[in-house]
């Protein structure tokens, strides 16, 4: 019997297998080593980390957790979680390996589907990026486009005027805007254009052009897109965890959720920065030791 699992290694994860160990607490974290931020070139606005690439980042991490003898790193899936009578849980890798632990942290992040544009991947992370928190700053004075299929793309073009006066929105032959909405874009000065991406031209990386199916080539020289966010597990489900409107986990301000040993945290809660979900890995630590603490003191 161990007193935390962690599943998923990202900040979030980290940050409370972190927490948790420093507490005296025997941790196992276990991670598929597939986090979503690996075509990012540079991770931005962590303090005393900007710049850095994800995979420094994550290095530096496990650094820092195997200082701790107490701490371990295991890599896999999570096959199941059981919950059980004494209100532990059993968990089930893929490997066959069972695990039964007192408190568990969901930590997984999202997986992310991008918009339906052939060979959009070549320029994901490097010329074309999804939170302009994170990269507005290296796009900003350019002409830039934003590919949107998704509800949220008002949003998003609300924030890019923020770094350019350049922009343009493609939604690849989908009806995103109602007549109010693009309304407000005209009045913005911001052009829409509704026909279908044929394909995107660059090098390395490196976008040049955005070519649609009526013949206009819009030249660019990056952008943003909007994607479409879902969770990676089944769990969510299976423990019968109480969800948000948006399907996020609902957690406190310590990231527990609606069952008792079971916390959140990151972006299976909502979709965050590095930082942020840093940040929410250490509080969701914090709260299993503060509970564990409460229930031995009263325990007497």
């Amino acid at each position: 019997m161990i007193d935390v699992l962690v599943i998923g290694g990202g900040p979030a994860g980290m940050g409370a297998a972190l927490v948790a160990g420093r507490g005296r607490m025997e941790v196992v974290l276990i991670d598929d080593e597939k986090p979503r931020n690996a075509v990012t070139q540079e991770s931005h606005a962590f303090l005393t980390r900007d710049g850095i690439t994800p995979e420094d980042f994550r290095l530096a991490g496990r650094s820092d957790l195997l200082k701790y003898p107490n701490i371990s790193v295991k890599p896999g899936r999570v096959k199941s979680i059981e919950r059980k009578e004494d209100e532990t849980f059993e968990v089930t890798t893929d490997a066959g390996e069972f695990i039964r632990t007192k408190n568990i942290v969901l930590a997984t992040g999202l997986s992310e589907t991008l918009p339906k544009v052939e060979d959009i991947e070549k320029y994901y992370g490097r010329s074309l990026f999804s939170c302009p928190f994170c990269d507005g700053w290296e796009m900003k004075e350019q002409p830039l486009v934003l590919i949107a299929e998704t509800s949220q793309a008002l949003h998003v073009v609300q924030l890019l005027t923020n770094w350019t006066d350049d922009l343009v929105v493609a939604t690849n032959g989908l009806v995103v805007f109602d007549s109010e909405q693009k309304a407000l874009l005209e009045r913005n000065n911001i052009r829409l254009i509704e026909d279908t991406i044929r394909e995107l031209k660059g090098s390395d990386g490196q976008l040049e052009s955005v070519h649609f199916e009526g013949g206009e080539i819009l030249e660019r020289t990056g952008g943003f897109i909007t994607t479409e966010l879902k969770h990676p597990m089944p769990f969510i489900e299976q423990l019968d965890l109480e969800v948000s409107e948006a399907g996020f986990v609902v957690t406190n301000m310590m990231g527990q959720t609606n069952i008792p040993g079971i916390y959140a945290a990151g972006e299976i809660t909502g979709p965050s920065q590095l930082i942020v979900s840093a940040s929410q890995g250490h509080m969701a630590g914090i709260g299993i030791i503060a509970q564990a603490s409460q229930a031995n003191f009263n325990r007497i």
